[in-house]
């Protein structure tokens, strides 16, 4: 893995559970985060930058300290999966919108990634080209 020594092994454990929690595997015919590797391709994507290795391990740790900052006085890894997830619907559904649009740029990120992988397009029935092609035929 590319950045797996400027982002450790606790960052790492950070962001597969937030991309776990983003998007949870539904077995072979629903892939989620883990089943495509969806951190080691966000990782690739980054490149070499130093710069944007930071970005992301500043990210991610912003989510795991997030909670004590809302006194719920736990780290996020350190919470149940389903803890996990009624603390981002509260994000999700709070009036706050700085916290909901937070919310949507973590997720963003990971759906950007997700959405880029070849089994997801297929999943989803996406063609490479074939949307041009409808459109070419109808002039």
């Amino acid at each position: 893995m590319p950045g797996a020594k400027i982002i450790g092994k606790r960052t790492r454990k950070i962001l597969d559970d937030l991309a776990e929690r983003m998007i949870p595997s539904g077995g072979m015919d629903y892939p989620g985060a883990r089943d495509i590797g969806l951190v080691d391709k966000l990782l690739e994507l980054t490149g070499k930058s130093r710069m944007r290795f930071l970005a992301i391990k500043v990210l991610a740790w912003m989510w795991e300290i997030s909670p004590l900052l809302l006194f719920r006085f736990k780290l996020l890894t350190s919470m149940t999966p389903q803890e996990q997830t009624a603390y981002f619907a509260s994000w999700e559904n709070s009036r706050l919108m700085a916290r909901r649009w937070a919310l949507l740029g973590l997720k963003a990120i990971f759906m950007a990634v997700f959405y880029n992988e070849p089994v997801v397009l297929e999943k989803i029935g996406f063609t490479p080209g074939k949307c041009f092609e409808q459109f070419k035929g109808e002039n």
